[in-house]
């Protein structure tokens, strides 16, 4: 797997005409594609997020343009999802990639830095995706949200219930 442009800035090779980066992501849990597909949606500086199957690769227009991020979500069966990375890395020519597994311990292969791929957990939390997400795309970091003029004060942290206590 060989990323392009590596002497580029990340900000000129990410940000296309539009000024916002294009995602594709594949996963073989339609429920982790929809959730990562709306997390990156809601990111500023990523304009158009594009939810694919492994097997609707060679479906896909091979005139679009090269996304600036891969989310690809490696399979149970390893081997199977090497090679379908080397597909989707051949299909899709992203410019960066954001491994996510089941296994914690999985790394990336030789020869690929942090710059321009990364590889997370299957349960890491929201703010951790998306940190990477920024990190590899050189997009500033979120604002901490600002409380609006109707919002509850949290109380104290001893006093707070768990969150199925809700419900």
């Amino acid at each position: 797997m060989s990323w392009t442009n590596r002497g580029t800035p990340a900000s000129a090779q990410v940000l296309e005409c539009s000024g916002e980066a294009h995602a594709v992501v594949i996963d073989d849990m339609p429920m982790y594609r929809h959730g990562i597909t709306r997390l990156l949606g809601e990111i500023a500086g990523i304009g158009r997020v594009e939810p694919l199957e492994a097997e609707a690769l060679a479906a896909r227009n091979p005139r679009l343009p090269a996304p600036a991020l891969l989310v690809f979500g490696m399979p149970s069966d390893l081997a199977e999802g090497w090679n379908q990375l080397r597909l989707a890395s051949l299909a899709l020519r992203p410019r960066r990639l954001l491994l996510i597994s089941d296994n914690m311990w999985l790394r990336l292969p030789p020869g690929l830095d942090a710059r321009f791929a990364r590889t997370l957990c299957r349960a890491a939390s929201l703010a951790t995706i998306e940190r990477d997400v920024r990190a590899l795309l050189d997009l500033p970091l979120a604002a901490p949200a600002r409380p609006g003029p109707d919002a509850v004060p949290a109380g104290p942290a001893g006093f707070r219930r768990p969150f199925h206590a809700f419900a």
